[in-house]
């Protein structure tokens, strides 16, 4: 999908290329097949329907003009935000780290952690209106920087919080996109799912990748 696609959905964008277009949660099943890829396996629970799918995710193409895909690490970087098989799984489903390996998708040591990309309290904050997150494999450092209440997860659930209490402007545009079909990936979540870490409150990790994730004019 083009950039313009993407936004007649509601979603943001950031700006970003399609190839950085990366969705990390959605409203429903039908909406991971529509937009992320087809669901290969499910993963059934006795409290919902669902509690886990596979998806074989579609793969951009590379835009040659995007910074990221000159670095020495490009391949690895692809491969951590494009796998050709995601795991997603629903806010309230704690078994994922056994279906992650149930499932063969990789091998998870002791310091490696499956991390919820979009944190779970801001989803439920939010009303589950987006209940199936995308899980991906960080180290220790990274899940710890993100995670904490000075960290970038910690910030957007203080947003949520305080929602009621922002200007109308504010409130719509956090309302219009959490009315969408799908959330995606800003710059900090794409630095965590490098596997860099995003940093506390100055966000130190995503400045020094910042200017990576946009295309350059020429």
């Amino acid at each position: 999908m083009t950039s313009e696609q993407w936004e007649t959905l509601g979603v943001q964008t950031y700006g970003l290329s399609p190839d950085l277009t990366v969705p990390i949660t959605a409203a429903d099943l039908e909406t991971i097949e529509t937009y992320v890829g087809a669901i290969q396996v499910q993963v059934r629970g006795r409290k919902r329907p669902t509690n886990a799918v596979v998806v074989v995710a579609h793969q951009p193409h590379r835009n040659p003009r995007v910074p990221l895909w000159d670095h020495c690490e490009a391949d690895r970087f692809y491969r951590c935000l494009h796998p050709s098989n995601q795991l997603w799984v629903h806010v309230d489903y704690t078994g994922y780290r056994r279906a992650w390996k149930r499932l063969g998708l990789g091998e998870l040591t002791r310091d490696i952690f499956l991390d919820h990309i979009r944190n779970r309290a801001a989803v439920r904050l939010s009303g589950y209106k987006h209940p199936f997150l995308r899980v991906c494999p960080v180290s220790r450092a990274t899940n710890t920087s993100s995670g904490l209440d000075k960290g970038a997860e910690g910030l957007e659930k203080t947003e949520l919080r305080k929602l009621k209490q922002q200007p109308a402007y504010i409130r719509q545009r956090t309302e219009r996109r959490l009315d969408a079909p799908l959330v995606l990936a800003d710059p900090i979540d794409l630095t965590k799912m490098l596997d860099i870490p995003p940093g506390l409150s100055e966000l130190q990790g995503v400045a020094s990748m910042l200017m990576q994730y946009y295309a350059r004019n020429s």
